[in-house]
């Protein structure tokens, strides 16, 4: 029931239930023995009566026979006899029938007798009888309060003991309920001064497990402030680990826009410089897969695609169908108000997200490649005003100049045939060779002079093919088939106008000589070969012609040599004829106005 009850009671209640146990222990101790001290107090009165009384019977012995003045001393006897203490001593000690043997004696024997005896020696028997009776009671009285000072010794001693052991019980108890707990206390105060959280407060178990003194329950209030401040402190080192990585993969980011930007504004082509900016989004990213397609004319149908694998790719299929079964498809359109200048394309793999940072990137991103298309176009058009506005001042020159000295020879030949009647015959076919030749050149003027008129609204090759495609149909009557399958931007300037040239001179042929009812132009690439055809239904060229009156066809062959390829005029077997231009396109200029 103790185990039991002082589990239940605070430390400070232990500690005072023991100073109380002390205290009560030497207080009990203190006061039995001042209790049984007391009880042999007046034994010693009592002793010295008693002997008194043998000294006093010694002395009426000697003083035999008594005379008148020795009745003081039977008194005095007397009154010794029926002393308060030698009572006291005697009825505490339980010796009443001794000593009432004793006083009997003396009453009816001894006193008598020393009243009436002549001769001590008459009495003297009585005497030591009485004597030793006196002699009994002392001995008696001695043995008594010896015994009672052996208890009051064994008390001290066991009390001795008994304080000593709960002295014993006192520092075992203080030591491992104070000092050791207080210790341990310290220890963990220390290793928690010190950063180390793993330190624990270790106490007794109990059968409820509840803490049952205030050192138990500090300590379980430290090992709790212990754990949430380990806790604490993982969580702002996982914040702080968190927040550094975010602090990195954002100055990762910073760092990558800022040589984005620095790569976009270089004077390299368009595929070089988006090849690492596109590989590096995909190591900053979970995107794979990226590709850029920058379209030509804001149509989606014709594009030149960048990757980080292939810088120049051919015309591929139309956004959506590289989707990958295992992945999602993102796409994102680079396009501002006026204008739609291409889409970004990216794998993204399952399982995946982009986080508001990575969304972030791309957004700024898509706004950098916008602001670099959208600079690439404006300086196209640029680049096209310029140019129509040279060719449109070279036009007015030659149709100041050249076009009206033509027309001014035509008209002197026209008026020398009308007089040529005395001409020989030779004379006359020289004149009018003359005339054929100023024809063809005043014609080829004028198919020069419209080629520099043309207003075209787009940049490049295909717009202008477009635009001249679209003049025949309407000069023919007919639609003419257009077909254009090759790289965006991949012939240079120079080549495209004399490639121009060849188309318009191929399909004024058609109109004017093949009778044809269906015309097409189609182009193609073939690894880095460019193959252009001008086909027709019509008559078809003779193939045994004589060659040296037919300027438009050579004029083509002398552009097509220009070009580094040749230009072919076959006879199709199914009627009509094939115009089949081949070259090799020249290194792309690192100015992208350079190109068409």
């Amino acid at each position: 029931m103790l185990k039991r009850a002082l589990p239940s009671l605070s430390l400070v209640s232990q500690i005072t239930l023991l100073m109380l146990l002390l205290g009560l222990l030497g207080i009990g101790g203190m006061s039995m023995a001042a209790w049984m001290a007391g009880s042999i107090e007046g034994n010693a009165h009592a002793i010295n009566k008693a002997g008194s009384l043998r000294m006093q019977s010694y002395r009426l012995l000697s003083e035999v026979p008594l005379s008148g003045k020795n009745t003081a001393y039977i008194r005095q006897m007397e009154v010794d006899q029926n002393s308060a203490d030698l009572l006291q001593a005697v009825e505490r000690e339980n010796l009443q029938p001794q000593f009432l043997a004793l006083r009997n004696y003396w009453q009816t024997t001894l006193r008598d007798q020393v009243l009436t005896a002549k001769r001590p020696q008459d009495i003297s028997a009585n005497v030591a009888v009485f004597v030793g009776q006196l002699d009994v009671l002392v001995a008696t009285l001695e043995h008594k309060t010896e015994y009672h000072l052996q208890q009051i010794s064994l008390i001290q001693r066991a009390l001795v003991a008994v304080t000593l052991f709960l002295l014993a019980v006192t520092i075992w108890f203080l030591r491992r309920h104070l000092l050791m707990p207080w210790r341990n206390l310290l220890s963990q105060a220390s290793a928690i001064t010190a950063g180390d959280f793993s330190h624990r407060y270790q106490r007794k178990r109990v059968a409820n497990g509840d803490a049952h003194n205030e050192m138990d329950i500090l300590g379980d209030s430290l090992n709790s402030m212990s754990l949430a401040l380990a806790e604490m402190v993982d969580n702002l080192a996982q914040r702080v680990a968190e927040k550094t990585a975010d602090l990195q993969q954002k100055n990762q980011v910073l760092d990558y826009l800022y040589r984005v930007s620095r790569q976009l504004h270089t004077s390299e082509p368009l595929d070089v410089r988006m090849e690492p900016v596109l590989k590096e989004l995909q190591s900053l990213t979970p995107l794979s897969g990226v590709q850029l397609r920058q379209y030509e004319n804001n149509s989606a149908e014709v594009f030149n695609e960048f990757s980080n694998a292939s810088p120049r790719q051919p015309v591929s299929p139309k956004v959506g169908e590289h989707a990958d079964e295992n992945g999602e498809s993102l796409s994102w359109s680079l396009r501002d108000e006026r204008e739609n200048y291409g889409v970004l394309l990216a794998q993204l793999p399952p399982g995946q997200h982009l986080d508001d940072d990575q969304q972030q990137l791309v957004t700024t991103l898509l706004e950098q490649l916008t602001s670099t298309l959208m600079l690439a176009r404006q300086a196209e058009h640029q680049q096209q005003l310029m140019l129509m506005e040279e060719r449109s001042a070279i036009a007015r020159e030659l149709h100041d100049s050249l076009a009206q000295s033509l027309s001014c020879l035509k008209i002197q030949v026209a008026c020398l045939q009308m007089h040529a009647e005395s001409f020989s015959e030779d004379d006359k076919n020289l004149l009018k060779q003359m005339r054929d030749e100023l024809s063809t050149a005043y014609r080829q003027l004028r198919e020069l002079l419209t080629t520099f008129r043309l207003t075209l609204n787009t940049p490049g090759l295909r717009a202008a093919l477009q635009h001249t495609v679209d003049e025949f149909s309407r000069r023919m009557g007919l639609t003419v088939g257009f077909d254009y399958q090759i790289p965006p931007r991949s012939v240079p300037a120079n080549q495209g106008i004399h490639l121009l040239h060849i188309a318009r001179e191929a399909l004024n042929n058609a109109h004017k000589h093949a009778k044809a009812t269906q015309v097409s132009l189609s182009l193609h690439c073939d690894d880095t070969e460019i193959t252009m055809r001008i086909c027709d239904n019509g008559q078809g060229i003779d193939q045994h012609a004589e060659r040296q009156n037919h300027y438009g066809l050579i004029i083509m062959q002398d552009r097509a040599s220009t070009l580094h390829g040749s230009c072919r005029f076959d006879r199709r077997p199914d009627g009509g004829t094939e115009v089949v231009v081949r070259f090799r396109p020249e290194a792309l200029p690192i100015n992208p106005q350079e190109q068409v």
